[in-house]
C-alpha cells in the first residue's frame, strides 16, 4: 500500500517538473502608444493610477509578468486570464474603437466596477494595490461619467 502512495507522489513530482517546460505565450505585443486608453483620454493622474494598477495587467499589452507567472500550474492560469482579458477588452487599442463603442465600453466598465466584479478577486488577492476601494470606485466612476458626457457632447 505504501509503495503505491510513493509511486503516486513520484508521478506527481515528475509531472510538475515536466509541465514547467510547456511553452506559453507571455509576450506584450508592440502597440501604438497614441491609441492607448491612458494616452487617448483626458484623465487625471490619480484615475490613471487606478486603471494602471487595477486593469492593465489583464486588459492591455502592458502586462507585468510576475515571477510566479513562469511557474506551472500558476503560469497556465495567469496566461489564460491575460488572453481572456485582452480578448474582452484591450485598453492598448482604445483609439481604434469608434465613439459609440467607447461609450458602450465605458458603461460596461462602470457596471462591472459598481458590482465589484472587476478586478477579479483572484487577481486582487495577489495584487493588493489593485483592489477597488470605495474611494477608488467613486473616483473612477466619476471620471467615467464625465467621459461619457464628453463623448455625448462630441457626438452632437
Amino acid at each position: 500500500m505504501k509503495k503505491g502512495i510513493k509511486l503516486t507522489g513520484w508521478t506527481i513530482l515528475v509531472l510538475l517538473i515536466v509541465i514547467q517546460f510547456a511553452p506559453l505565450e507571455r509576450e506584450n505585443p508592440v502597440t501604438d502608444q497614441n491609441l492607448d486608453f491612458l494616452m487617448a483620454t483626458d484623465m487625471p493622474a490619480d484615475v490613471q493610477s487606478v486603471f494602471k494598477n487595477s486593469c492593465y495587467d489583464c486588459h492591455s499589452n502592458e502586462t507585468i509578468w510576475p515571477w510566479y507567472s513562469y511557474v506551472a500550474p500558476m503560469s497556465f492560469v495567469i496566461t489564460h486570464h491575460v488572453e481572456e482579458g485582452r480578448d474582452q477588452l484591450n485598453l492598448s487599442s482604445w483609439g481604434e474603437f469608434d465613439p459609440d463603442d467607447q461609450k458602450g465600453i465605458l458603461k460596461h466598465m462602470k457596471k462591472e466596477i459598481e458590482k465589484g466584479e472587476m478586478p477579479l478577486a483572484g487577481y486582487t488577492a495577489l495584487h493588493g494595490n489593485a483592489k477597488m476601494t470605495e474611494e477608488r470606485k467613486a473616483l473612477v466612476i466619476q471620471w467615467i461619467d464625465k467621459a461619457l458626457l464628453t463623448l455625448e457632447s462630441e457626438k452632437e
